[in-house]
């Protein structure tokens, strides 16, 4: 597990948050093993057309890793996100991020 969602995991046993949310953890973690590996796959297909004598236009590698950055950073805004919810659950002061969050 990655060492933000280890940061989390620990947060949430600490605050005695945790049981039964291990799975959450889990399901983020493939989440971004997902994306490691579209961002992967997509590196060795370029590198077998660069092989090939295929040239790769800048701009387009451009926008694929700006929207690979960005889909990242979306996704660790919404797992930082539902852990806080997670943490503070049961606080009358936190203002959720997410309503569906149990």
């Amino acid at each position: 597990m990655r060492k933000p969602l280890e940061r989390f995991k620990q947060e949430l046993d600490h605050q005695g948050k945790l049981q039964g949310r291990e799975s959450v953890l889990i399901a983020f973690d493939h989440l971004l093993d997902l994306l490691d590996e579209h961002v992967e796959m997509h590196r060795l297909e370029i590198g077998a057309r660069s092989i090939n004598g295929e040239k790769s236009k800048g701009e387009v590698e451009t926008a694929i890793r700006e929207e690979s950055d960005f889909f990242r950073s979306a996704v660790n805004t919404v797992i930082e996100r539902t852990i806080a919810d997670l943490i503070h659950r049961g606080d009358k002061e936190w203002k959720k991020f997410y309503e569906r969050v149990e």
